[in-house]
């Protein structure tokens, strides 16, 4: 889920009082420093400008401080961070635990959802550099029976297209795009039913078919799954050895389950199963992702060509989103991509003006927690551009959402109780008022797809955002029961 939903729900839970908190203290667990000669991600940068000691900005027992708060005004129950410079790994650390109660290390493995896509993105281009895929090609070149409900169009996108998210699909204009289908090859087929809703290279729409397309596509050319390709030409290069990909979300032996979050408390559950191939299927370590961050904000290392890095990392004219990084013109300039699933998060950050490059991943995912914050408190501290901003705090918000539903059920309850003529209750504005709820819940699914463009189901909703749902529903369902109350109340007083 991007970060405009977050925004979204964040003022749906009145973000104007969400603004101050108080910080908790959380535990940090810092990995000891990296050693070079048993880490070859951690190899010491030439570049004066990659040794940590001669900037005053990354100190580690600072970044601990910040995370750590960071980490309490979330509400997410673990986290481990990756930070590198150059080809200098600067610190690697874990806050909190996962859901079997071990403390979490760099080298706890979290699924990193949508940071799947630079993944995929590098793997289209080494196909590219090899003379495998030109990436101006159309997309039937290698996929034959790959349409749209529009032919003409279908024929038309490019392999470019798809990498920028530039082909006009859309989730708003497909019709099964929330469909739980875990076979790549019948998702692709099933994009048979989906209208553009731009021609392609018009515009930007960020939807998980278009990166699902690019891993089928790696199959075919390869004649390797897709998993079995990044294992092989990414993960085994880059010395990964904790990461692997998965092509749906079904349970994994040595994996912790997630979490969910529910009134500030943490809930874990499995993640919601359906298909991951190349649009969210990694599944990483803050360590391992080093080696990664290493790699793609140097251009250096065995698994990007050469120009790769320049490519992945320039959007097209008009937009701001590349090949699996997307770039945010602000102070710090930044390049990122951030990870949503039911029970998982993280983000992705190269720092371009300082060399400096993070991941954040966490064991846990709410659309009221200000992850986003983190990311950007993070970058000011490394950057020393400004003094790094605390993330909103969860629990406030969770309070206020709280205090609301109390009331709701107080105050009518209440009103349910008194006796007497039904008076103003019967007014159709005040009707309206009481099933609002009942059609903002009924509505949520297109109310969310018409603000931010992304299409989630029902559950997906609920398990980003079970407070407010919560919230709905309570209101909802005594608004119904007054509304029902007082007219049949009215009926009897006519008689």
């Amino acid at each position: 889920m991007p970060c405009t939903v977050r925004r979204l729900v964040a003022a749906i839970a009145c973000a104007a009082a969400v603004l101050i908190a108080t910080p908790i203290p959380a535990t940090a667990a810092p990995s000891p420093p990296a050693d070079p000669a048993a880490d070859p991600a951690s190899d010491p940068a030439s570049d004066p400008a990659a040794d940590p000691a001669a900037d005053p900005a990354a100190d580690p027992a600072a970044i601990d401080r910040y995370l750590a708060d960071a980490l309490a005004r979330l509400g997410l129950p673990g986290m481990s961070v990756a930070i590198t410079r150059g080809t200098e790994v600067v610190h690697l650390a874990g806050f909190g635990t996962d859901s079997r109660g071990a403390p979490v290390t760099p080298d706890t493995r979290v699924r990193v959802a949508s940071l799947t896509k630079t993944f995929t993105a590098t793997a289209v281009l080494q196909l590219a550099a090899a003379g495998r895929v030109d990436l101006d090609a159309p997309v039937r070149r290698y996929l034959p029976e790959f349409t749209l409900a529009d032919p003409a169009v279908s024929a038309r996108i490019t392999v470019r297209h798809l990498l920028n998210q530039t082909s006009g699909i859309a989730d708003t204009d497909f019709p099964a795009v929330t469909d739980d289908e875990e076979d790549l090859r019948r998702r692709v087929a099933s994009l048979r039913t989906a209208t553009p809703a731009d021609q392609p290279g018009a515009a930007f729409h960020y939807t998980d078919p278009n990166y699902q397309v690019l891993a089928l596509l790696i199959e075919d050319v390869t004649g390797v799954p897709w998993a079995a390709y990044l294992e092989q030409q990414v993960f085994g290069p880059l010395a990964m050895t904790r990461t692997d990909a998965a092509a749906t979300g079904a349970a994994a032996p040595d994996l912790p389950d997630g979490h969910v979050l529910v009134f500030d408390r943490p809930v874990a559950r499995p993640e919601l199963r359906g298909l991951l191939a190349g649009s969210g299927g990694v599944v990483s370590t803050s360590r391992d992702m080093a080696r990664w961050l290493i790699a793609q904000s140097t251009g250096a290392g065995p698994v990007l060509p050469p120009g790769a890095t320049a490519l992945l990392q320039t959007p097209p004219p008009g937009s701001t989103y590349a090949m699996g990084w997307q770039l945010r013109d602000e102070t710090p300039r930044r390049l990122e991509h951030t990870g949503v699933l039911s029970t998982f998060s993280a983000t992705q950050v190269l720092l371009p003006d300082s060399g400096y490059a993070f991941a954040l991943l966490y064991d846990g995912n709410s659309a009221l927690a200000d992850t986003a914050g983190v990311a950007t408190g993070l970058a000011a501290l490394l950057t020393g551009t400004r003094d790094p901003t605390p993330p909103r705090s969860t629990g406030l918000t969770s309070a206020v959402i709280g205090t609301l539903c109390v009331l709701i059920v107080a105050t009518r309850a209440r009103a349910l109780t008194r006796s007497g003529p039904p008076g103003r209750w019967t007014d159709p504005p005040i009707i309206a008022w009481l099933l609002l709820p009942v059609a903002v819940l009924a509505t949520l699914s297109p109310l969310v797809a018409a603000a931010t463009g992304r299409v989630f189901t029902a559950q997906q909703l609920a398990l980003a955002m079970p407070d407010v749902v919560i919230l709905l529903v309570l209101a909802a369902a005594t608004g119904t029961a007054l509304t029902a109350a007082r007219l049949g109340t009215r009926r009897i007083t006519r008689r």
